[in-house]
C-alpha cells in the first residue's frame, strides 16, 4: 500500500496542480459550482499494474518486497566487516565457539549437564584470540611486516605471512592463551596449565596437529579471501573441525568407561577446534 501511494503522488500531484486558477479548490471556497476534481485514476491503475508486473516478473509481492528489505544484504554485512572490524571480529568468533562448544557438549556422552564455565572460556578465548588478536595481525601488523598487497608479490607474499603465522604466532601467540583462558576461569595455577601446554605439544602432537589444517587453510585465507572477511573464513573453518573431531570423539566413547568426576579439562584449543 506504501508502494502504491508513493508511486501515485507524483501524478496526483501533477493532475492537482494543472487546475486552472480559476477552478482550484485551494482558491475557491467548496461548492456546488465547484466541485472537487476528479482523481486521476488512469495513472493509478498504471502505476498499480506496472507494480504487480514488476512483482510477478520476480515471483514475489509487495509484502515480499517490504520483508526483503528488513533482511541484511551481502553489501551492508560487508560494510559492516570493513566499518567495525575489531568489534565484528569478536562477534563473529565469539558466536562460533558459542555454539560450537555447545554442540561439543551435546555430543559428549560423559557431560550430564552443560557446563556454562567451559562455555564462557570458549567465547573469551575465541573472541579475543581468534576475532581481535588475528583481526590485528593479520590487516594492520602483518602489511607493515610484509608490506602492502601486490599482484607482482601476492604468492610469496601469501607464503610468508603463512609460515610465519604457523610458526610463530601458534606456539608463542595463538595456543597458550587457550590454556591460560581455562586456568582462570576454572580457577587452577596458570603454572599447571602452561605445563600441559607443553606436554600436549611433545606428547600428544599439538602443533603437528595445527600444522596439518591451518597451514593450508592460512594459504587459502590469505591468497583468495578479502582482508575484511579473514576472521570469518578462520571461524567457519574452526566451527566445521570441532564439529568433526566432536562427531569422531564420541563414535567409540561409551557411559560405562566416563570417569565419575570428569576433570575440566580444554578438549579443543584453537589447534583443534
Amino acid at each position: 500500500l506504501l508502494i502504491i501511494l508513493l508511486g501515485t503522488a507524483p501524478h496526483c500531484i501533477s493532475a492537482f496542480l494543472s487546475i486552472t486558477p480559476k477552478t482550484s479548490p485551494i482558491l475557491v471556497p467548496f461548492s456546488r459550482e465547484f466541485p472537487l476534481p476528479k482523481p486521476n485514476t488512469c495513472h493509478s491503475v498504471n502505476t498499480i499494474s506496472r507494480i504487480n508486473s514488476k512483482n510477478s516478473r520476480h515471483g514475489g509481492t509487495s509484502t515480499a518486497l517490504s520483508l526483503s528489505a528488513t533482511i541484511p544484504t551481502f553489501s551492508s554485512i560487508a560494510t559492516f566487516y570493513k566499518t567495525f572490524p575489531i568489534l565484528a571480529g569478536f562477534l563473529t568468533a565469539g558466536t562460533k565457539a558459542c555454539f560450537a562448544d555447545s554442540l561439543a557438549q551435546y555430543r559428549d556422552v560423559c557431560t550430564t549437564k552443560f557446563d556454562i564455565r567451559r562455555n564462557f572460556a570458549m567465547v573469551m578465548y575465541s573472541g579475543t584470540i581468534l576475532g581481535i588478536s588475528c583481526e590485528i595481525m593479520y590487516n594492520r601488523i602483518f602489511p607493515i611486516i610484509f608490506g602492502a598487497a601486490s599482484p607482482e608479490q601476492g604468492l610469496a607474499r601469501a607464503i610468508k605471512m603463512t609460515l610465519f603465522d604457523g610458526f610463530i604466532n601458534a606456539p608463542f601467540f595463538w595456543l597458550p592463551p587457550a590454556y591460560i583462558a581455562q586456568a582462570l576461569v576454572y580457577r587452577y595455577p596458570k603454572r599447571q596449565a602452561i605445563a600441559k601446554y607443553i606436554t600436549d605439544v611433545k606428547e600428544n602432537g599439538l602443533l603437528t596437529k595445527y600444522w596439518s589444517l591451518w597451514l593450508p587453510a592460512t594459504m587459502i585465507n590469505f591468497c583468495f579471501v578479502p582482508p575484511h572477511f579473514r576472521i570469518l573464513f578462520v571461524a567457519s573453518i574452526s566451527f566445521f573441525w570441532m564439529v568433526i573431531l566432536s562427531i569422531v570423539a564420541n563414535n567409540d566413547k561409551d557411559v560405562e568407561s566416563c570417569p565419575l568426576e570428569p576433570e575440566p579439562v580444554m578438549l579443543n584449543p584453537r589447534a583443534l577446534d
